[in-house]
C-alpha cells in the first residue's frame, strides 16, 4: 500500500514554468501538473537531478490578465513523468498569491463559483 505522506492541499495548475538552475548552467521550460505551498510538479523535456537548486518563473494565467511570481526550489522527486520541486524560499507577495490560487479550487482541483458582488449585473 502506497501511503500519501504530504499534508497540504495541492490542486491540479497547468502552467508553462521557467527553469534556471542556481548555477545558471540550465534553462528550461515545463509544463506544471499540480500545486501547493510547498512545492510544484513538473513535466518537463529534460529532468533535472535530484536535488538540484533552482529558480521557477511560475505564470498564473486568468481571464484577463497573467502574472509572473519568481520561487526558489529544489529537485525532491523524480518519477517516470516528471519531477517534484519542493519550495524553499518565494517573496511574501507570491506566497499570498499561490495560496489564494490554492483557496480558490476544491480538493479535486476544480474552481468553485467565484462570489457574485452587488456591482455586477446578471
Amino acid at each position: 500500500m502506497n501511503r500519501e505522506r504530504r499534508h497540504d492541499k495541492r490542486i491540479r495548475f497547468e502552467s508553462r514554468v521557467c527553469i534556471v538552475t542556481d548555477d545558471g548552467t540550465v534553462s528550461a521550460e515545463a509544463d506544471s501538473r499540480d500545486i501547493s505551498l510547498m512545492g510544484i510538479y513538473l513535466v518537463p523535456e529534460k529532468k533535472l537531478p535530484l536535488n538540484t537548486f533552482c529558480s521557477l518563473q511560475i505564470t498564473i494565467q486568468g481571464e484577463s490578465s497573467s502574472m509572473d511570481l519568481t520561487v526558489h526550489g529544489k529537485v525532491c522527486r523524480i518519477d517516470e513523468q516528471g519531477m517534484g520541486i519542493a519550495f524553499l524560499d518565494m517573496k511574501k507577495d507570491s506566497f499570498v498569491h499561490i495560496k489564494n490560487l490554492i483557496m480558490l479550487h476544491t480538493a479535486d482541483g476544480a474552481p468553485k463559483k467565484p462570489p457574485t458582488f452587488p456591482c455586477q449585473g446578471d
